[in-house]
């Protein structure tokens, strides 16, 4: 049994880090950019740089969305085929 929990502990790892990093990737990006511009036009406001990002990540959402479900139906699978693994022990 403690070989599949593990197995199961590492494909829900690894596909919480497929989900996430393309949204921590482009907040980063995103905010990187808002940076720059806003420290040449000195432009001190924090709260400029949050449309920016919440636009990005609505837009990311809605193009990769899809495929994130794809990847989550299957981890469910997964989880759903290994419980009479776990029931058994």
């Amino acid at each position: 049994m403690p070989a599949v929990v593990q197995s199961l502990f590492v494909n829900a790892m690894q596909v919480a880090a497929l989900i996430a990093m393309p949204a921590v990737a482009l907040v980063a990006c995103v905010g990187i950019a808002v940076g720059i511009v806003q420290t040449v036009v000195q432009i001190q406001d924090q709260n400029v740089s949050f449309f920016p990002k919440l636009v990005a990540i609505a837009a990311a959402a809605a193009v990769l969305g899809p495929a994130a479900l794809a990847v989550l139906v299957d981890l469910f699978d997964v989880v759903a085929r290994a419980l009479p693994a776990l029931a058994r022990a």
